[in-house]
């Protein structure tokens, strides 16, 4: 993902989920802030509108097994993309 964004020179910020985890509860919050989420989930790209999805519907898409924030996820601004595909990274990206 990171390559991806700086060989497409997309301004981004990083945060290492890995070595600053963010729990469930702050990964709902961040997804709740955005209107539309994508997520790939076994091959194929799942859309969801946020404010209508419930909770579980959100954890299953946007938390991991773990129970923090997916990783790769993007965000710019509105969407919120959770795991690498390139197409929806395009779209996401303007790239």
């Amino acid at each position: 993902m990171r390559e991806f964004l700086a060989r497409k020179q997309v301004p981004h910020q990083f945060h290492d989920v890995r070595k600053q985890p963010v729990d469930t509860a702050a990964a709902l919050a961040i997804v709740r802030r955005h209107r539309r989420g994508l997520s790939r989930r076994g091959g194929k790209v799942v859309e969801v509108e946020i404010a209508a999805a419930s909770d579980e519907e959100l954890r299953k898409l946007f938390v991991g097994r773990e129970g923090g924030l997916r990783a790769p996820t993007v965000s710019d601004g509105a969407t919120l993309l959770a795991g690498f595909d390139e197409v929806a990274l395009r779209e996401l990206t303007g790239g």
